[in-house]
């Protein structure tokens, strides 16, 4: 039997760590480049990216604790 919420945690998750990925890979491509300003954006981007998929990580185990799933 699967947990449907269960798969949506995951799901959000993947989607999370993605985004952060893709931001992460963003920022690197633009070290040295970019204005000081754009640089800054793309770094609250990434740490705002982190915060989500840390967030959707615990929730994720805080499901699977919670209900042994």
């Amino acid at each position: 039997m699967s947990c449907e919420e269960k798969g949506r945690l995951l799901r959000q998750y993947d989607d999370a760590t993605l985004a952060f990925s893709n931001a992460v890979q963003e920022q690197r491509r633009k070290i040295g480049m970019a204005p000081r300003d754009e640089y800054q954006r793309l770094e609250r981007i990434s740490h705002e990216a982190k915060v989500k998929s840390e967030q959707t990580r615990l929730a994720l185990e805080q499901h699977i604790a919670a209900h042994r799933c």
